[in-house]
């Protein structure tokens, strides 16, 4: 019994998501939103209005797909939410966003 639990202690261990395993360089206010409780599904990186911005999904429903400058300040949120419009304060960001990157995705 013990051995069974010692295993399954280090494969919970081994497969746990990293924040830092991410592609390109992320801010480490970027990281510390991936570590929070819930942990985002995705973290996408783009270029919008001539800035360096992060998308943040959310790990469920209803709640705000927000975007994020370098700093971490809350820029907006262009979808989700109860009306799934998200805060109304950046209507065209799936429009003009450029350069859609990948950076983290939840196991």
């Amino acid at each position: 019994m013990k051995i069974l639990l010692s295993a399954l202690i280090l494969l919970t261990g081994l497969f746990r998501c990293d924040p830092n395993n991410t592609h390109g360089d992320v801010p480490v206010c970027v990281r510390d939103l991936i570590q929070k409780d819930p942990q985002p599904k995705e973290v996408w990186r783009y270029t919008y209005q001539n800035q360096v911005v992060f998308l943040v999904v959310p790990d469920c429903c209803d709640q705000y797909i927000s975007v994020y400058s370098s700093q971490c300040a809350l820029v907006c949120s262009p979808s989700g939410g109860f009306s799934g419009k998200g805060d109304g304060n950046c209507l065209d960001f799936y429009q003009e966003a450029k350069e859609g990157l990948l950076l983290w995705k939840a196991d």
